[in-house]
């Protein structure tokens, strides 16, 4: 597709945005249903997405690791499945991801540990197994760690005293 601004685009829910000059997409609040389309990791310029509170369902596609100059990840509130992808480790400029309120099942990847510029990591209120990532210890920036209402073994890592920066640590209904 060609964009408004006649550059080249990606087509997303029936839209086109463009690959160049498109850094944020809030489409939060807007009904979306389905799947995040894989076409998403086109947008390799985007420092914000925003999909909250909508019904997406499916997986959180593996192309958003190309989204390399994310700084802000909010796909909470909807109905996504599967497990968080280990291509999430790949952005690195994250300051904020949220995946609160879905479905994500099995381990939180040990790459999570890559996000070092993250303030704020929300994973509450999803069915998560296994144990707390040693790695987590390496988000020394962490201001916010909530990973509450999930089914989290184990016991809480020691990394997690490296968190120096955090002010709010949510780790209670797990296991």
């Amino acid at each position: 597709c060609t964009a408004d601004d006649g550059t080249e685009g990606v087509e997303l829910w029936e839209e086109c945005y463009s690959i160049e000059n498109t850094t944020v997409l809030d489409l939060s609040w807007s009904g979306l249903t389905g799947q995040i389309p894989p076409d998403i990791g086109n947008l390799t310029n985007l420092e914000s997405l925003y999909l909250s509170w909508n019904e997406l369902s499916g997986q959180i596609p593996p192309e958003i690791g190309n989204l390399i100059n994310l700084i802000n990840l909010n796909l909470g509130n909807n109905q996504i499945t599967g497990e968080i992808p280990s291509e999430i480790g790949t952005l690195t400029n994250l300051i904020y991801l949220y995946l609160s309120w879905n479905e994500l099942s099995g381990q939180i990847p040990p790459e999570i540990g890559n996000l070092t510029n993250l303030t704020g990591l929300g994973l509450l209120s999803n069915q998560l197994t296994g144990e707390i990532p040693t790695e987590i210890g390496n988000l020394i920036n962490l201001v916010d760690l909530s990973l509450s209402y999930n089914q989290l073994t184990g016991e809480i890592p020691p990394e997690i005293g490296n968190l120096t920066n955090i002010d709010e640590l949510k780790l209670s209904y797990n296991q």
